[in-house]
């Protein structure tokens, strides 16, 4: 399948550049993890923090037996830094990774990956992708979903 995804940088530093930031979300200059946390209530749920058009860092928060959908990224890499709690990541081909508490977790593009929280507590994730950040999902029976195909990225 070929869906080319061209994207054009327009913002290109000629020297040093005085920080810019957002008053809100997302790219809040500073973002205190705990507070984002208390501001969203119970899981599942998930915090853009920043966006621009090289970055995305959304911080997702899953209970119990939680998780997300089987897909995965024809244009970028993903990785994870774990903040709290214990995840595993099903990939392609059977491979199975668990991560805990500061932990990163890298999976190339065009890996079907399935993230569940595999631990008694609540599970903290920082997802860092690229835009524009299409998920390309399929039916599976283990989560229930029965509907497939291309999805922008929401946070």
């Amino acid at each position: 399948m070929s869906d080319a995804v061209t994207v054009t940088i327009t913002d290109l530093a000629t020297g040093p550049t005085a920080p810019r930031a957002n008053a809100t979300w997302p790219n809040v200059r500073h973002t205190r993890v705990a507070d984002v946390v208390a501001a969203m209530g119970p899981p599942p749920w998930s915090r853009r923090l920043i966006a621009d058009e090289r970055n995305l860092v959304t911080l997702i928060a899953s209970p119990p037996g939680g998780g997300n959908r089987p897909h995965w990224h024809a244009e970028f890499d993903e990785w994870w830094m774990v903040l709290a709690g214990r995840l595993e990541w099903e990939l392609t081909g059977g491979v199975i990774v668990r991560a805990e508490k500061d932990d990163l977790v890298w999976v190339p593009r065009g890996t079907v990956h399935h993230i569940r929280n595999v631990g008694d507590d609540l599970s903290l994730r920082l997802a860092v992708a690229m835009p524009p950040a299409r998920h390309f999902f399929s039916a599976c029976e283990q989560c229930g979903y029965t509907d497939d195909g291309p999805r922008e990225w929401c946070a």
